[in-house]
């Protein structure tokens, strides 16, 4: 895709054919970054949904007024730190600011600089996929999560997410109109699990919780699913893995700050996301255990179906997970960046451990110290993708901050 540039120098700068020439091969060596993600800078694109700024040098700071009502949210500033193109750089991004509209500056190498432009692209996209989508709310958060309810107004207003609210009496009713025909996987369920009855139960579910999704138009939903376990007998375990592998975001417990997690990350990479409990810290050998029943089928290398941990009744899902690199992501119940946590690290091994959830992975994180990971305040569980976003996450939660404070001060000054 086609990204907009927008070249600005001063006049002293307009005939200086030296800087000039250095400044094209500043963008050539851009696109050769970007060249493998599909992206290209190209001058004047007016077409382009995303518009990026060279500040060329200093001075040229008058230049931009004229352009702002022109450009398109998120402004990308881009400075390649020689001829005053960082302060004048500076003072326009202030400027962005004040007016109430998005804005990130870009400098460094021009390694980092194409990363700075892939991410700021993924997180605008992202931000299509998000813009007033509707996610569920099936039953009120479970009973523990005493620290992870979310102020549906602030996720509107920060966010525009709606969050609806859905009865758990509304999905049993719907369960009374049975399984669906067409059910992914079916007989490989079937020869993966023998107790017909309880396998036929958990997939009725599966029915019912897609309907639902079609009657609300819902993108995800949360629903509070261990009450399934003395109404319905069953879990909802099987269901949540399919759907996430549909590309449907399903989250356990009622747990909106995961929800809202593993929705973002759906609409950065289009890729799955797991939500675990973090279970054991090994100071050690500097790793965490993570384990939950619920994983996506195609994140799986392989996998069985066995019972739910905790009530040993219904349908887990037991796996094997490739080793490799993943991001480790978690949106905090205040929604705010500060107290969110987003790191790399790598799957070292699947485990078999009693007294844990079924599928358990051992991560090394890249951080130095484990410790310092569990500082922030992000409640219970813990979000895991082999998608590498973690930068995106936050360029993602800062388009939304950058939106949401410019929104506030607008909102003040019309009062």
């Amino acid at each position: 895709m086609n990204i907009n540039i927008i070249r600005i120098r001063s006049d002293l700068h307009e005939k200086n054919k030296e800087m000039l020439k250095e400044n094209d091969a500043f963008i050539d060596e851009l696109n050769t970054e970007l060249m493998n993600d599909d992206l290209l800078l190209v001058e004047n694109d007016e077409s382009s949904p995303m518009s990026v700024v060279f500040v060329e040098s200093g001075g040229s700071e008058v230049k931009f007024i004229p352009l702002l009502d022109k450009l398109k949210d998120p402004i990308i500033l881009l400075s390649n730190g020689k001829n005053n193109s960082l302060p004048a750089s500076l003072e326009i991004k202030t400027y962005i600011r004040q007016k109430g509209r998005d804005c990130f500056l870009l400098t460094g190498d021009e390694e980092n600089i194409a990363l700075g432009i892939r991410r700021s692209y993924s997180a605008f996209n992202a931000s299509k996929v998000i813009d007033n989508s509707n996610l569920g709310v099936i039953g009120t958060p479970s009973d523990w999560l005493i620290a992870s309810k979310v102020d549906y107004k602030l996720v509107k207003d920060k966010f525009n997410i709606n969050l609806i609210d859905i009865p758990m009496l509304e999905l049993e009713i719907e369960l009374k109109n049975g399984i669906d025909k067409d059910i992914p996987h079916k007989e490989q369920f079937e020869k993966k699990f023998k107790n017909k009855e309880v396998l036929n139960g958990a997939l009725t579910l599966y029915s019912a919780l897609k309907r639902i999704v079609k009657r609300y138009n819902l993108k995800g939903f949360t629903l509070r699913c261990f009450d399934l376990l003395t109404s319905y007998k069953n879990t909802s375990c099987l269901a949540f893995s399919i759907l996430n592998e549909e590309g449907i975001t399903a989250a356990c417990e009622g747990d909106v700050p995961s929800l809202l997690t593993m929705f973002f990350i759906k609409a950065l990479t289009d890729l799955p996301s797991f939500q675990t409990n973090p279970s054991y810290v090994d100071l050690k050998n500097n790793t965490i255990l993570f384990a939950h029943c619920t994983l996506p089928l195609n994140m799986a290398q392989k996998y069985t179906l066995t019972t739910h941990f905790e009530s040993g009744i219904g349908i887990g899902v037991k796996a094997e997970m490739p080793l490799g690199k993943v991001s480790v992501i978690k949106l905090a119940p205040s929604l705010k960046i500060e107290d969110s946590v987003a790191f790399s690290g790598n799957i070292k091994r699947n485990l078999s451990l009693p007294n844990y959830c079924r599928t358990q992975i051992e991560i090394e994180p890249e951080e130095d110290n484990i410790i310092t990971l569990f500082r922030d305040d992000f409640g219970n569980h813990m979000i895991i993708t082999y998608a590498d976003c973690v930068g995106g996450f936050y360029n993602l939660l800062n388009l939304y901050e950058t939106r949401y404070k410019a929104n506030m001060k607008k909102e003040e000054k019309e009062k």
